[in-house]
């Protein structure tokens, strides 16, 4: 037979179990309003008095996560489901928690586990959909997001998760239909604009790419997506000067582009200015072998009539790369100014 639980004992318990509540109420006051470290003393705390508790364990959970605490979160959640395997929001949080510590295996587990129980939260189908992206189970993604925008309306996300889809598979019409519609949604959203510029600029449309690039402009005046891609337009619409002023701020971002080192030298021997080239292509070849560095070196020394630098520049793509077809035509042309026409048809019975 059980003992009497005494006056004082009873007393003592309704005491802890006032104190419990009080603490987790604080706690969840100071997490909505982000004061993230006393909310987690606080509920320290009420995890000191009852580590069971299915509401402080959630909550320690949540404000670990604020802290960018992942690994302590999912210990938190783990316990609580533990006990109650179903619990909603322990499911949840710990898909926020593996999404946090970049891993979308285990976060696709406990989303669905959660859409089990709640099939009708759009905001989580959006997470799982990103997650089934990123690993290229691109139908799975497209059916979460499409189911999403069903249940949600117009969710932006599900917009824009299926403009990322459509864009990386190539399909630009796709692409725009839901990028665009974010944008009505949210018209500053740099990596968006920066997309749409893309589209347009693949389809030459240099004009009209341009205005989307500046967009991104306006709200990120530095963004290296956005100075390169209209930098592509503005040589597209032949203003060569401003091209090159466009890609050389990227380049005091990104000092080893070696790619856009070319780039401007390739401009700027087209503008004639022949110092200035070299000097780009030559900072292209100080990151490493780059053949369209070499291809307008050999240009650049044959306008000056420097067959013999011309020539070993040329030489030292067709080592890497013995059918070359750009280097042999340059071959034919430093052959064909030396009058040697034995080495210009020696050289055109190498070209496809």
């Amino acid at each position: 037979m059980n003992s009497p639980v005494s006056m004082d004992e009873k007393t003592s318990m309704t005491g802890q179990v006032k104190n419990l509540i009080s603490l987790s109420k604080r706690a969840y006051f100071l997490l909505e309003r982000r004061r993230y470290r006393e909310a987690e003393k606080s509920f320290l705390d009420a995890y000191a008095m009852d580590n069971d508790n299915a509401y402080v364990l959630v909550g320690l959970g949540d404000v670990c996560r604020k802290l960018k605490k992942f690994e302590d979160a999912i210990v938190y959640y783990q316990k609580l489901l533990d006990i109650d395997p179903n619990n909603v929001f322990a499911l949840r949080g710990m898909g926020n928690a593996y999404r946090g510590v970049q891993a979308p295996e285990q976060s696709i587990l406990y989303w669905e586990r959660y859409l089990k129980c709640n099939p009708n939260d759009a905001h989580v189908m959006v997470r799982l959909a990103d997650s089934l992206r990123k690993l290229d189970r691109t139908e799975r993604a497209k059916e979460m997001y499409l189911t999403a925008l069903k249940i949600g309306g117009n969710d932006k996300f599900s917009f824009l998760g299926l403009g990322n889809l459509f864009y990386k598979a190539g399909d630009d019409e796709q692409a725009l239909r839901y990028l665009e519609k974010f944008l009505k949604l949210d018209d500053g959203n740099v990596a968006v604009l920066t997309m749409i510029g893309n589209i347009y600029q693949r389809r030459k449309e240099f004009q009209r790419a341009s205005g989307f690039f500046e967009r991104a402009l306006e709200t990120d005046p530095e963004n290296a997506f956005a100075l390169y891609g209209l930098g592509n337009c503005k040589r597209g619409l032949s203003q060569l000067d401003e091209a090159i002023a466009l890609w050389q701020r990227v380049l005091r971002q990104e000092p080893r582009n070696q790619n856009l080192y070319t780039r401007v030298g390739d401009a700027l021997l087209t503008l004639g200015d022949v110092d200035q080239s070299r000097f780009y292509y030559q900072k292209a070849l100080d990151v490493g072998y780059d053949q369209y560095a070499l291809l307008g070196m050999a240009n650049l020394h044959l306008c000056q009539k420097h067959y013999d630098e011309a020539l070993s520049r040329c030489e030292q793509i067709l080592r890497h790369d013995e059918g070359n077809q750009r280097a042999l035509k340059i071959l034919i042309k430093i052959y064909d100014a030396c009058g040697d026409h034995a080495k210009v048809e020696q050289i055109r019975s190498r070209m496809t």
